[in-house]
Protein backbone atom coordinates (compact mmCIF):
# COMPACT_ATOMS: atom_id res chain seq x y z
CA UNK A 1 0.00 0.00 0.00
CA UNK A 2 1.71 3.09 -0.74
CA UNK A 3 1.44 6.00 1.31
CA UNK A 4 1.86 9.34 0.61
CA UNK A 5 3.30 12.19 2.40
CA UNK A 6 2.45 15.37 0.56
CA UNK A 7 0.96 15.98 -3.13
CA UNK A 8 4.50 16.18 -5.07
CA UNK A 9 5.01 12.81 -3.86
CA UNK A 10 1.60 11.83 -5.54
CA UNK A 11 2.61 13.44 -8.95
CA UNK A 12 5.75 11.69 -9.21
CA UNK A 13 3.71 8.46 -9.02
CA UNK A 14 1.27 9.95 -11.80
CA UNK A 15 3.94 11.19 -14.02
CA UNK A 16 6.02 7.38 -13.58
CA UNK A 17 2.66 5.24 -14.26
CA UNK A 18 1.78 8.02 -17.04
CA UNK A 19 5.18 7.56 -19.23
CA UNK A 20 5.15 3.51 -18.22
CA UNK A 21 1.37 3.39 -20.02
CA UNK A 22 2.58 5.69 -22.75
CA UNK A 23 5.84 3.86 -23.85
CA UNK A 24 3.63 0.83 -23.54
CA UNK A 25 0.49 1.72 -25.08
CA UNK A 26 0.76 5.60 -26.76
CA UNK A 27 -1.45 8.51 -25.69
CA UNK A 28 -4.79 6.38 -25.80
CA UNK A 29 -5.85 2.67 -24.62
CA UNK A 30 -8.01 0.60 -25.44
CA UNK A 31 -10.27 -2.30 -23.73
CA UNK A 32 -7.76 -4.84 -24.80
CA UNK A 33 -5.13 -2.39 -23.57
CA UNK A 34 -6.73 -2.28 -20.08
CA UNK A 35 -7.04 -6.12 -19.79
CA UNK A 36 -3.44 -6.41 -20.19
CA UNK A 37 -2.76 -3.66 -17.85
CA UNK A 38 -5.04 -4.66 -15.41
CA UNK A 39 -4.95 -8.23 -15.64
CA UNK A 40 -8.12 -9.39 -16.63
CA UNK A 41 -8.93 -12.12 -19.03
CA UNK A 42 -12.05 -11.25 -19.98
CA UNK A 43 -13.57 -8.57 -21.41
CA UNK A 44 -16.87 -8.07 -19.27
CA UNK A 45 -14.63 -8.11 -16.34
CA UNK A 46 -12.34 -5.16 -17.69
CA UNK A 47 -15.03 -3.18 -18.89
CA UNK A 48 -17.00 -3.24 -15.43
CA UNK A 49 -14.00 -2.40 -13.98
CA UNK A 50 -13.72 0.65 -16.18
CA UNK A 51 -16.88 1.36 -14.71
CA UNK A 52 -15.61 1.07 -11.72
CA UNK A 53 -12.67 3.44 -11.76
CA UNK A 54 -14.72 5.81 -13.15
CA UNK A 55 -12.43 6.09 -16.33
CA UNK A 56 -14.58 7.99 -19.26
CA UNK A 57 -13.93 6.30 -22.82
CA UNK A 58 -13.89 8.23 -26.02
CA UNK A 59 -15.67 7.28 -28.90
CA UNK A 60 -12.63 7.32 -31.63
CA UNK A 61 -14.78 5.48 -35.16
CA UNK A 62 -16.37 2.68 -33.98
CA UNK A 63 -14.03 1.86 -30.72
CA UNK A 64 -14.24 3.40 -27.22
CA UNK A 65 -10.53 4.51 -26.23
CA UNK A 66 -9.54 5.69 -22.70
CA UNK A 67 -7.03 8.55 -22.46
CA UNK A 68 -3.50 7.05 -21.03
CA UNK A 69 -2.90 10.07 -18.55
CA UNK A 70 -6.51 9.65 -17.15
CA UNK A 71 -5.85 5.81 -16.68
CA UNK A 72 -2.30 6.18 -15.09
CA UNK A 73 -4.24 9.36 -12.92
CA UNK A 74 -6.86 6.91 -11.74
CA UNK A 75 -4.56 3.75 -11.10
CA UNK A 76 -2.28 6.39 -8.85
CA UNK A 77 -5.15 7.31 -6.75
CA UNK A 78 -6.58 3.89 -6.38
CA UNK A 79 -3.75 2.51 -4.87
CA UNK A 80 -3.79 1.69 -1.14
CA UNK A 81 -7.62 2.37 -1.18
CA UNK A 82 -8.02 -1.45 -0.51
Amino acid sequence: MAVYHNSSAIANEIKAKRNILRDRYGGMMTLKDLMEELGYGSRISARRAVEAMGLPATQVGRMKKYDTDVVARRLVELRGMC
